[in-house]
């Protein structure tokens, strides 16, 4: 029976593609690489950078650290990360899972201040008991260590009784190393295919189906 929902933050619960994607042209810029497709932009809106940046943009380790930081001076201190908005129907799934009695988490490789700034400025903020995410040191980085810190701040979940919901195979990877089950949501940014090949439960195309799913187990 579920009881606890950790909720990853990107292509999840918001659109954060276009604030994402423009901080990564401005920082690719800055150290003289070339700007890919949008396709392959894309595809850094969710896993952590220290994947992305490496395996989907071609930056070498010497600029990896100063390269992140000309994102995070964007993304942070030029408040970038506030051109953001909730998918449609987010809100209203988080509304009525809260009523009902469900306790939810987010979960993220987003940086934890961070998070908690898009979710506050949003106002959705207040549907969760924790939100939590990656240390700007990256020694909490990846998504099975941010499942790990959820289950570390509420020790009284059991892992029978949670699950998370994410949109991409990262998602789903990271709930099967720490333990838990995964659904997945069509609407962000990972492939459906991928998602049930490694591993998601379901994978649902709007809230309403969530929360029916969520409702019958």
């Amino acid at each position: 029976m579920i009881k606890n929902i950790y909720f990853d933050l990107d292509g999840t619960l918001i659109d954060s593609a276009p604030s994402i994607i423009e901080g990564l042209k401005i920082t690719l810029t800055k150290y003289g690489y070339d700007i890919p497709d949008y396709a392959t932009l894309r595809k850094c809106v969710g896993p952590p950078f220290t994947y992305s940046f490496p395996n989907y943009l071609g930056v070498r380790d010497e600029d990896f650290k100063e390269a992140v930081a000309t994102y995070r001076h964007y993304y942070d201190a030029e408040n970038g990360c506030l051109n953001v908005e909730a998918f449609e129907g987010v809100e209203g799934l988080l509304d009525a899972l809260v009523k009902r009695g469900y306790c939810l988490l987010v979960c993220t490789s987003k940086p934890e201040p961070t998070a908690r700034k898009i979710l506050e400025y949003l106002g959705i903020d207040k549907y969760f008991t924790d939100i939590c995410g990656s240390t700007m040191d990256a020694k909490i980085n990846t998504k099975e260590q941010v499942i790990n810190l959820c289950f570390s701040r509420s020790p009284w979940h059991q892992k029978e009784e949670t699950i998370l919901i994410g949109d991409t195979k990262f998602d789903v990877d990271g709930a099967k190393a720490a333990g838990i089950d995964c659904i997945g949501v069509s609407w962000g940014f990972g492939s459906t295919e991928e998602m049930l090949e490694h591993g998601a439960l379901e994978v649902f195309d709007f809230p309403s189906e969530v929360l029916d799913y969520i409702e019958s187990n």
